[in-house]
């Protein structure tokens, strides 16, 4: 009994000790820079600061997936909200046709015959948007590209808490912060603006 209890308190040692583990409040420097992430090569979550802006961007490596989750502001309100990628959500699959004039055997206009309407398809399913002052949601399906959001907070912003799910459960190991592509390891990621 006590050997298990040694393994416990050392593997957990181990992990407060660990450079890619996070505490429960990470310090807001550490989200500051784009992480390293290509289009498509990554599955999970990247957050980064960008001066007074927060980046959240999620992706596949081209298997459908579900993303959803919430951005919950705390001591402050959001400024602005801009999704990210909202023209790629419509796909032309086969472009539209003009009418055309029909001619008799003479060459003379005998009538209009009409065009065809393009073909598109739209992922309506798809939901990002700002549900309150404090609070913005998503939930996705993705396959091959990137969505995100950008966020402003108000300067009297505490705390940002990210409640990321992929396939409906929470996936620490997906995630990744700042210039320095860090692993929070916990689910959900809390970035301290203000103590």
């Amino acid at each position: 009994m006590q050997k298990h209890l040694v393994v416990r308190v050392l593997a957990g040692l181990s992990l407060l000790c660990s450079p890619l583990v996070v505490g429960a409040q990470t310090p807001a420097a550490v989200f500051d820079g784009k992480p390293e992430f290509k289009e498509g090569k990554a599955l999970g979550y990247f957050i980064w600061r960008d001066g007074d802006t927060w980046k959240l961007r999620w992706m596949t490596f081209g298997a459908a997936h579900k993303f959803a989750g919430r951005v919950v502001v705390e001591g402050g309100e959001i400024e602005s909200f801009k999704r990210i990628d909202p023209d790629k959500e419509r796909q032309l699959i086969r472009p539209g046709k003009p009418g055309a004039v029909v001619r008799g055997p003479r060459g003379r206009a005998v009538g209009v015959r009409p065009g065809r309407a393009p073909v598109v398809a739209e992922k309506n399913e798809d939901r990002i948007e700002q549900e309150s002052e404090t609070i913005v949601r998503w939930l996705t399906n993705t396959n091959d590209d990137l969505d995100g959001v950008d966020i402003k907070v108000t300067r009297s912003t505490r705390l940002l808490r990210f409640n990321l799910l992929i396939d409906g459960e929470a996936r620490p190991q997906e995630v990744e912060i700042g210039r320095n592509n860090v692993k929070p390891g916990e689910s959900p990621v809390r970035a301290l603006l203000r103590p």
